[in-house]
Parts: C-alpha cells; structure tokens; sequence
C-alpha cells in the first residue's frame, strides 16, 4: 500500500505536467516539486515501481529524459480519497479534495452500514461539529442526545415513553418529603478503566447544585457503603428525574484535570467518545459497560458544515440505496419561537409585541417561506403541536418604532432563513431589522439584551417533567420574563403546577410567540432494526441493529 504522501506527491506531479508526457530533466522536476534532485529521483523510481508512470533516464550533459503518465492524477486522488474514507480521516479528504459539494457527495455514498474487522459501524453525516459535550453546560439537542449516550446518571428516563429506569442507582426510596435515599450498583468502570467511586457521585451533584433546576438539594452524603441521602430544602416529586436528566450525570471526579474534557468526556455510559474535532465525532461502544452492551460496535458522525440547506431537515444515515431507503419522521414536540426581552424598552412593550406579533405570526412566516421549507414546517400557536394558547396580534404600528434587534444563535440554517423571511416582513412596513448572531453560550446565558431573541425547543418525555425543567434551566429565559421562578419552580417540584395554564400565562403577555413546529426527520436503512426517533430526531444508538443481508 502506496503512502499517502507518496499519493499526494503523484498527483501534485500530474497537476504540474497537465497529466502530459513530457522530455525533461530532474532538476526542473525537483524545482517542481521543491525537494532535491536525490529525493526526486528517489520519488520516481518508486512511483515507476507503483505502476503510476514510466521515467525513461538519459545520462549526459544536455539530455533530456521522458516522463509518461501511466496512471491518472484524477483516478489516483479518488482512490487516495476512498482510503481516507474507510480511515475515517474526513479532514484529509475536505483538504484533498477541496471542493464540499464533491465531499459531500463522497460521504453520502459511504453513509450507512458498514462491516470492518467484524464490527458494525454506522455513519451519519450532520452539518455542524458537537465540540462541547460537557453535562450541566449548554448543550444544544443534538449534543444532549450524545451525553445520554455517554454518560450515565443514577436514574435514566426512557426516552420512547418518559418512564423512569433504573441505571447507576439500582432502587431509591423516599424517606421523608425532604429526605431520599439512592442504592447504587457496585462495579461500575469509567471509559478511562478506574472504577466508580461514591466520591465521584458525590463530586458531580454538588456540581449539579450550582444550577437553579437543582438548588433546592441541601446536603449529599453517604450513610454506608453504596449508599446516597439526598436532603432538600422543598419537597419534589420530580427528584428521580431530575437525577437522570443531563446535567446531573456523572464525571469522574478528576474531570477539570483532563485534557480538553468537554470535546473527548469519559463517562460510564455505553459509548465512549474516540474522536471529537470539527469534521467528525466518533463513538464506540463500551465493552464494559455495566448494562447491556451496544449492538453497534461504532458510530461515526461525519461533519460537513457550509453545506446544501436541505442537510438541517433531519438526520441522514445512508446514501441514495435504492429499495432500502426509508424515512421515519414525526412532529417536534416544541417550536420556533419568539422571545421578547423585557429589558429592552421596545421588547417590554405591549404595544410593541402586539404588532409584531400580528406581522411575524406564523401563516405570513410560512406563506413567505419558500416551498422547500413549507412542505416540513408547521404553524404553531402553542409550544406543543396539541396547544392553541396563542392569541392573534393586534393593533396598528407603534408610533416611531423604526428599527429592532433580533438575536440568534449561530450554526443553524434554519435560524437565519426565518431572520430574512423577518426581515423582508417587516421591511414592508418600514422597519428595519438587525441582525445579531451569538454563540450558543451567549445565548445561552443571555447576559446581553436584545428587543426579541428568536429560539428553538424541543421537549423530552415525559413532557410534564421536561416543559418546566428546560426553561427554567436557560438563563436566557429568567433574564427575558419577570416573573417569581422560584415560586414557579416551588410549586412545580410540589406537583401543584397546571403546565398547560402556566405556558399560556407566558403567551397571553406576549413574552413567548411560538412560530412554527418542525418536522424530525431520519433517512435511515430497512435492514436497521431498533430504530425508534426520540424528540430530539435522533434515536438510541444501543438499541438499534442491523439485519444480516437475505441468503
């Protein structure tokens, strides 16, 4: 097998000579390829031996020697480029190759299942890195799916039916409305081989404690050996989930220590992370992982960013495979939203949230939107697709009101198509928007102020849990609404909170706008089985397996 140095060298010559044959000597082709006459002629003895071209040598003062191409430069990069594919090494071929479009057409006739060395790997191509990782941080939907994949918590919450499931803690009871008690499994390895420790489950709640969903824990000790109390300072019913929520799952206790620990984490979850860089996340499975182990041995992410819209539809599996190509596809449970920010005199405005209200509602966002779009986008008039809470905007154009400033978070098409559908609605009753996009982190925790924000969500099951529990935990949203959060957040953990009533409260002021539900997409294969989406439109990659082919 030809290094792929000597390959790259090859086709660097074959560019230089227009693929000719031509009569030269070996110091103009050293000069051509910066290296010495030695290295030169030692690079085309062994391309000679390759079978890639012939080098006919004459010896002697003013001769010249013949070069003939045997072999395509072209041919020879799409073999060098089949290579890096099965290598997996995704930032080679981008720079080998040079232009995304054929990248990418590269990747998605390679998507899907594929068998090396008696391991089953899946590969899925997604449009924007996953770099942080890190439980109790920001995490967007596709990197909190990758935590649930990666990490453990002392309880899982089933994400086909919300129902609560045993996993580091193997039975918890509660003692008192304020006093719970967790028995944890012994034997449990990290990723990196050191066994769990209750230190390490100790270390990561506290850590937990730091966030508002979790403030309420007062004190974390253990009475005896595998053994957690948990004391809260207001009872909540919501507890067990809570602990299998992401945030609260657990690290080793030395985690800050670790190099670079939000883009390659080690947790005790089924898969552990490999690789982590702009152009691809790759997970394997876990062979001592202590529930039952993955049927898919690895799961390569390919990232190709800067890519054609249509990628932000759903999740791509596989290539263009004629009679095993399906898709499974189901409504978000959540929506596009507009969040209006009372910080800001113009966001605070009820007359000013009425109007835009009436201009950006979603039947003119949609009638705007281009036919590729319409056909998966849905109007939404309540943060769940079975709600109708929202009310029609009313009223005239505020007097003045020439200008406002609309905020997003960055790597996402869909954010800035529905800016510009903004921006050219509003442009007709003469108000000019700006545009401002953030990192997911600024948005996040919404330090600064904008007059509206323009947001997404989408809601895990159970959804009475995972409603509140999500804005509650973004400090965009407490910093946008005033209103009593904690109050809220009391009577939520009391199990006393009519959700459907509490979210309607928040669109009746206007704060909250919903805009539009999205269609989950996954093009996937027929002969994956287990392949069930979750809300977040990926699936769980331990479940799923792949039929053998038909004899």
């Amino acid at each position: 097998m030809p290094s792929g140095r000597l390959q790259q060298q090859f086709i660097r010559l074959w560019q230089c000579c227009d693929g000719q044959t031509r009569d030269t000597t070996l110091s103009e082709l050293a000069e051509l390829l910066s290296c010495s006459r030695r290295h030169m002629r030692t690079l085309l003895n062994t391309m000679q031996q390759q079978g890639w071209l012939s080098w006919e040598a004459e010896a002697g003062r003013g001769k010249r020697s013949r070069l003939t191409f045997l072999y395509t430069g072209l041919a020879l990069q799409q073999q060098r480029a089949e290579d890096l594919l099965e290598q997996d090494r995704i930032e080679q071929l981008v720079q080998l190759v040079g232009d995304k479009a054929a990248v990418r057409q590269m990747l998605v006739s390679h998507l899907g299942r594929s068998f090396r060395q008696g391991r089953h790997i899946l590969r899925v191509l997604y449009y924007r890195p996953m770099k942080n990782l890190l439980p109790g941080s920001a995490l967007r939907r596709s990197e909190t799916h990758m935590a649930r994949q990666i990490f453990s918590g002392l309880t899982r919450i089933n994400e086909e039916n919300g129902e609560l499931e045993a996993d580091i803690a193997h039975h918890w009871q509660q003692l008192s409305p304020l006093h719970w008690r967790f028995f944890l499994r012994p034997g449990i390895h990290f990723h990196h081989g050191r066994e769990l420790e209750m230190a390490d489950v100790i270390a990561s709640l506290q850590r937990a404690r730091e966030l508002p969903l979790y403030s309420h824990i007062t004190r974390i000790q253990s009475p005896t050996a595998w053994t957690l109390d948990i004391q809260l300072s207001q009872p909540d019913r919501w507890l067990p989930w809570l602990l299998g929520y992401v945030p609260s799952m657990i690290l080793p206790r030395e985690w800050e220590t670790m190099n670079n620990f939000a883009s390659l984490p080690v947790g005790t979850g089924p898969y552990a992370v490999s690789r982590n860089n702009n152009n691809q996340l790759k997970i394997r499975a876990f062979d001592d992982y202590f529930g039952y182990r993955a049927l898919i041995d690895e799961v390569n992410v390919w990232v190709l960013p800067d890519i054609n819209e249509e990628l932000s539809v759903g999740l791509t599996l596989e290539g263009p495979t004629e009679g095993e190509k399906a898709v499974e596809s189901r409504l978000e449970e959540g929506c596009y939203y507009l969040l209006f920010d009372a910080r800001s005199h113009r966001g605070a405005s009820a007359e000013v949230r009425q109007w835009v209200s009436r201009i950006l509602s979603p039947a003119n966002l949609i009638y705007q939107a281009e036919e590729v779009y319409q056909s998966y986008w849905f109007p939404a008039y309540g943060l769940l697709p079975r709600w109708h809470h929202a009310r029609p905007g009313r009223g005239d154009k505020p007097a003045g009101l020439e200008s406002l400033t609309l905020t997003f978070y960055r790597e996402h098409i869909e954010h800035r198509v529905i800016a510009r559908m903004m921006s050219e609605l509003l442009a007709a009753e003469q108000v000019t928007l700006n545009i401002r996009e953030v990192s997911y982190e600024e948005w996040y925790r919404g330090e600064t102020v904008s007059d509206i924000w323009l947001n997404s969500v989408n809601f895990t099951l159970p959804l009475d849990f995972s409603l509140f529990s999500h804005l509650y935990e973004v400090p965009l949203l407490q910093h946008c609404i005033g209103r009593d959060w904690q109050q809220d957040a009391a009577e939520w953990r009391a199990g006393e909170m009519n959700l459907a009533v509490w979210c309607q409260q928040l669109l009746s002021q206007q704060a909250i706008v919903p805009l539009i539900h999205h269609w989950l997409m996954i093009q996937g294969q027929r002969s994956m089985r287990g392949l069930r989406m979750n809300t977040l439109g990926w699936f769980d990659f331990k479940s799923a397996w792949f039929a053998p082919p038909e004899p």
